[in-house]
């Protein structure tokens, strides 16, 4: 019995008194853990309601133009290639050099060529003497008729010889299909080119067209040949005359038409290929939309949006846009007079966000 008393003194009181100060203190922390829960609970809901300011689509008289953003490309950009295999024995260009049509361009090494033609001409002198022979003998029956057609024959054969070679030697001097800018040359001096190797690029900017997409409520009224006005980004103060030269018959997958506006590089403002601007189409004359401000706008023209609240949440809806200002858009889908568009504060929001709606 003593000795039961020494143990329990030694061994197992100890051990007992570790476990209920763990207990103790497990029971502490996992009463601190719920605290800490609740908490951040609490102030999760409070950060996920957000500000906003609204406002209903309204019914306005707006302008019958609009203007649509684009770039400009070049009416013509030529990429060129060799029509025959050699090594460049002269180059006439660099980058940046203007060429006009039908300038020498580069020289492919063509000796191979001449003499080749030397001979085939000389066959084809040949074969026209012995066609000669045997026709004035034929007259006399000392040839067959079958004779006289196999001479005519190596006749037609030397004389598709001789203009395929006369072909190879006129190929051999390289010549600018059109007139412009050469740029990305691809070939020096002492290349040698097989058929279809890229020798040069050549961009004509004197005429610049623009590619622009239209709704369906634009395209409608835009036809070819209308007079538009092109105002270029560099030059903000410039208004340039267009023409639109062709309208796709067919939606792309975003529903929009392209089409495609020319006009005559200034002079006094030149562009560039790639530069960008914007196309006013102007119709004169004013009309009823349902028009919200600009600032409510989520993204790009491109893919419009707009968030709207319904039952205390942020709704992310897609538009359809017409005409465009610098303060309203113009509605033609998406939106009726009655919803609540966010104004301000959508830049914090996601699609389903709980929002509360300030003054």
């Amino acid at each position: 019995m003593e000795k039961f008393k020494r143990i329990f003194r030694r061994i197992i009181l100890p051990i007992l008194v570790v476990l209920v100060l763990f207990m103790i203190i497990m029971n502490k922390l996992n009463s601190n853990k719920e605290k800490m829960a609740a908490t951040s609970a609490i102030s999760e809901q409070k950060m996920t309601v957000f500000p906003v300011t609204v406002v209903n689509p309204a019914m306005e008289k707006i302008t019958q133009d609009f203007e649509i953003n684009g770039s400009f490309v070049a009416d013509h950009d030529l990429q060129f290639v060799s029509e025959v295999a050699g090594r460049v024995k002269t180059l006439n260009i660099e980058n940046g050099d203007y060429v006009t049509q039908g300038k020498v361009i580069a020289v492919i090494d063509n000796e191979q060529t001449q003499i080749d033609l030397k001979l085939a001409k000389a066959t084809l002198d040949k074969a026209k003497a012995d066609l000669g022979k045997y026709e004035v003998m034929l007259q006399s029956n000392a040839v067959n008729k079958q004779q006289v057609e196999e001479a005519r024959m190596a006749v037609r054969s030397a004389e598709s010889n001789v203009a395929t070679l006369q072909r190879q030697l006129r190929l051999s001097t390289i010549v600018s299909p059109i007139s412009g800018i050469v740029s990305n040359v691809a070939i020096e001096k002492g290349s040698y080119l097989a058929p279809g190797t890229v020798i040069a690029q050549i961009v004509d900017i004197k005429t610049l067209k623009m590619s622009v997409k239209l709704l369906d409520n634009q395209v409608v009224r835009v036809k070819s040949g209308q007079d538009v006005k092109i105002v270029p980004d560099l030059y903000p103060q410039t208004s340039i005359k267009g023409e639109v030269a062709s309208i796709s018959p067919q939606a792309d997958g975003s529903r929009k038409f392209d089409t495609e506006i020319k006009f005559v590089n200034p002079t006094k403002t030149p562009l560039k290929s790639g530069m960008t601007g914007k196309v006013q189409f102007v119709f004169g004359g004013t009309k009823e939309a349902l028009v919200i401000p600009i600032k409510c706008l989520v993204g790009s023209v491109q893919k419009p949006q707009v968030y709207v609240i319904e039952n205390g949440k942020a709704k992310l809806v897609n538009i359809g846009i017409g005409a465009v200002d610098d303060e309203n858009l113009e509605i033609v889908s998406g939106l009726t007079a009655d919803m609540q568009v966010v104004q301000t504060g959508q830049l914090n929001l996601t699609n389903g966000s709980l929002v509360k709606i300030i003054q």
